[in-house]
């Protein structure tokens, strides 16, 4: 059990390092990642945090938890849960995730929540059908808020270029588990026919080298087709610096976002953000975050109708675009958030305590 303290919860959040976390950490602070053994400065995976040898020896007040957890099993969660308890140390879980974009529907992920979820003293989440959803599989009534800006201040006011080209952005990337590609390649379909009618339209797609190598475990041969495409605009690199990437999607009209499965979206909000317009499929509850345009991914047709549709709107209806929120309101949003975060973080932390010292933990 930890000494009573006075001021701010000490709250470690897992991961610190990560953009959200240090977006909604109050007054910006965020307690680092402790070094993890073996691994180069500034890995913070696998987390040591998620050890309850860890815990034992924590001076902290608060566990916060948002993302990097998926290689631990049930039981391995429900031990460190337990950890927690005896020490009496708070929890609070941000459910980003119910279904892992990184590796899919079938990959055991539920069953971490299942333990995560009904052991928090505090849940949170990004959007009313998330919550919806927690309140129906676990009973918990979860803390809603919005998701805060990602991109730096400076870019929140960054005016966007104005070019001829009417273009569509895809980040491919490595093409991580829940990637569509054959929504993709509808998309650039599209793309093709309206270039056919004579727009001045590109696709502008990024992909990381490795996934083109044979021997990437997700390597996708459809990808190279598409890639030499004559509409699409091929960029084919390591991955991108921060600025480097904000600096592309401050550049697109509409950000694609062809996802199989999931649930909220960093990237939507860094579109948001930067004031491109968006196309997400849906699935999960990404369409809530913001306004956005859908598709529905059971549908061959519906990306492309989409995407023939945010042209044409583009063109002849600008009112029909998202309105760029000024940077001021983000902001503000932001400063919204982080309190909602103190708030919650000190009630956890006085809640942990009546439990510790009342014998419960």
């Amino acid at each position: 059990m930890h000494a009573d303290r006075a001021g701010a919860p000490r709250v470690q959040h897992v991961p610190a390092q990560h953009g959200y976390a240090r977006s909604v950490a109050p007054q910006g602070h965020v307690h680092p990642d402790p070094p993890v053994p073996g691994a180069p400065t500034g890995q913070w995976w696998p987390h040591p945090a998620l050890e309850p040898a860890w815990i034992a020896s924590a001076d902290v007040d608060v566990v916060h938890l948002h993302f990097g957890f998926e290689h631990r099993s049930a039981a391995q969660m429900r031990a460190w849960v337990e950890a927690l308890r005896a020490h009496g140390i708070g929890l609070v879980v941000t459910v980003h995730d119910l279904i892992n974009p990184h590796l899919g529907p079938d990959d055991g992920y539920d069953d971490l929540l299942s333990v995560l979820v009904p052991a928090a003293d505090a849940v949170t989440t990004l959007t009313p059908g998330a919550a919806r959803e927690i309140a129906r599989r676990w009973g918990r009534e979860a803390v809603v808020h919005p998701h805060p800006h990602v991109v730096d201040d400076a870019w929140l006011e960054a005016p966007r270029p104005v070019h001829d080209t009417w273009i569509v952005g895809v980040h491919a990337k490595s093409l991580r588990a829940s990637f569509d590609v054959p929504a993709l390649a509808r998309a650039q379909q599209a793309v093709a026919g309206l270039a056919r009618a004579g727009g001045a339209v590109s696709l502008r797609l990024h992909v990381h080298e490795d996934v083109l190598c044979r021997s990437h475990p997700r390597h996708d041969p459809r990808l190279r087709v598409i890639l030499n495409s004559p509409e699409v605009d091929a960029r084919v690199h390591p991955p991108l610096t921060d600025d480097a990437l904000w600096a592309d999607l401050l550049d697109v009209d509409l950000a694609l976002l062809p996802y199989r499965f999931g649930t909220h979206s960093g990237w939507l909000e860094m579109a948001h953000d930067l004031g491109a317009d968006t196309l997400v499929s849906r699935v999960g509850y990404a369409y809530q975050q913001r306004g956005t345009r859908t598709y529905e991914p059971s549908s061959a047709s519906s990306v492309m109708t989409e995407i023939v549709r945010a042209h044409r709107d583009h063109a002849t209806d600008p009112g029909t675009r998202p309105r760029r929120l000024d940077a001021r309101t983000r902001r503000r949003e932001r400063e919204d958030v982080r309190a909602l975060h103190a708030r919650l973080h000190a009630e956890v932390r006085a809640r942990a305590r009546r439990d510790a010292w009342g014998g419960r933990r």
